[in-house]
């Protein structure tokens, strides 16, 4: 993982797309939400794996990408215990506006009722709650969370 995302070995998100795409399809899946990265990241390690990885769901495999939240805040998590993700996590992502809302509905027509909430590492959790709790709201009925790596 390490590799991957600090040593920008960026040949690996051919390879984790292709587990991903078998995997989701077995379980059926359609709609992947990525959860949106750290504001600065991009211009700090010059690439967003997540991203990367949606682009290749979507344009190799075909899955449809919802990029349905945004991240408020620029705190770095992997440096907070869990009671300090938990904490910062409760404010740090958000849905969409409205207009871009609809804008990534559009080419679908309606909100889909499940949807595939996709990170790179699950430490507490908190990431993923939070995220799937902003989408529920936004009116999707199931989400489920995915992600590559687990960090004990």
């Amino acid at each position: 993982m390490f590799a991957w995302k600090s040593s920008e070995i960026r040949s690996l998100s051919s390879f984790f797309a292709g587990i991903l795409n078998r995997f989701l399809k077995a379980q059926g899946a359609k709609f992947i939400v990525p959860v949106p990265p750290r504001k600065g990241k991009i211009s700090e390690k010059g690439w967003d794996q997540i991203d990367e990885l949606c682009n290749l769901l979507d344009y190799i495999y075909g899955f449809k990408i919802l990029r349905l939240l945004e991240r408020r805040t620029t705190q770095e998590q992997k440096k907070l215990d869990r009671e300090g993700r938990f904490r910062q996590t409760k404010n740090a992502y958000k849905r969409v506006c409205d207009s871009r809302f609809a804008r990534e509905l559009k080419p679908y027509g309606v909100l889909p009722d499940k949807v595939w909430l996709l990170d790179d590492v699950c430490t507490t959790g908190a990431t993923i709650e939070n995220c799937a709790n902003i989408l529920k709201e936004a009116g999707i009925k199931e989400i489920t969370g995915i992600t590559l790596f687990a960090v004990d």
